[in-house]
């Protein structure tokens, strides 16, 4: 199952059309509709967006692995994720994301 099968499933689950998803993250229903049948690509930015309107996580929309995958597997997807999402933001939250992640990982 892709991702626009996916997003379809998990917005008919919370119960919203997708004029009412659309509203919850400021697009419109044609391109909730587009997004549901795959005719238009979901930028990462909104696909967060989404998943936050559905109060799921973002992996919600992906095939999860046959296997478990490695710790470094798990870093490398998360890497990506981060990656992708990052690329949507200015530059000034970029920078706070970037602080935020080095705050959070420093030992107490």
């Amino acid at each position: 199952m892709g991702i626009a099968a996916r997003l379809r499933r998990h917005r008919q689950a919370a119960g919203l059309t997708q004029g009412e998803l659309a509203q919850k993250i400021g697009a419109n229903t044609q391109q909730i509709h587009r997004y549901e049948t795959g005719a238009g690509r979901i930028p990462a930015a909104q696909l967060f967006q989404i998943a936050a309107a559905l109060t799921l996580p973002i992996d919600a929309f992906f095939d999860p692995s046959p296997d478990t995958p490695s710790s470094e597997d798990a870093l490398m997807r998360d890497t990506r994720i981060v990656a992708s999402l990052l690329r949507e933001l200015g530059e000034e939250e970029r920078g706070a994301v970037i602080k935020l992640i080095a705050a959070m990982a420093r030992p107490l």
